[in-house]
C-alpha cells in the first residue's frame, strides 16, 4: 500500500541543511557585530578618501546580499532533494 504521506525522516536533509545554513549566517552577521564591537574605528572609516561610504555600509550590504544568497540556495538545494 502506497501514501503520499511523507515520513518523519524524508525532511532530515532539509532540516539540517537549513541549520548549516543558518549556523553560516550566525557566524558571517556575529563577525560583522563584532567588528563593531572590537574596532569601532575600522567600521566608521570611509572606503576611500574623501567618499562618505563607510566600512560599516558595505559591509551591512553585504549581510543582506549573503542572507538572500544563502536563503535562494537552500530553496534550490531543498527543492532538488524533496524531487528525490
Amino acid at each position: 500500500m502506497s501514501t503520499d504521506r511523507p515520513t518523519p525522516n524524508n525532511d532530515l536533509p532539509q532540516a539540517r541543511l537549513g541549520w548549516i545554513m543558518a549556523l553560516i549566517q550566525t557566524l558571517i552577521y556575529g563577525t560583522f557585530v563584532g567588528t563593531f564591537i572590537v574596532s569601532p574605528a575600522t567600521m566608521t572609516r570611509p572606503i576611500a578618501p574623501g567618499m562618505a561610504v563607510t566600512v560599516a555600509t558595505v559591509g551591512g550590504l553585504l549581510v543582506i546580499l549573503s542572507t538572500m544568497v544563502l536563503t535562494g540556495l537552500y530553496v534550490l538545494t531543498a527543492n532538488r532533494l524533496t524531487a528525490r
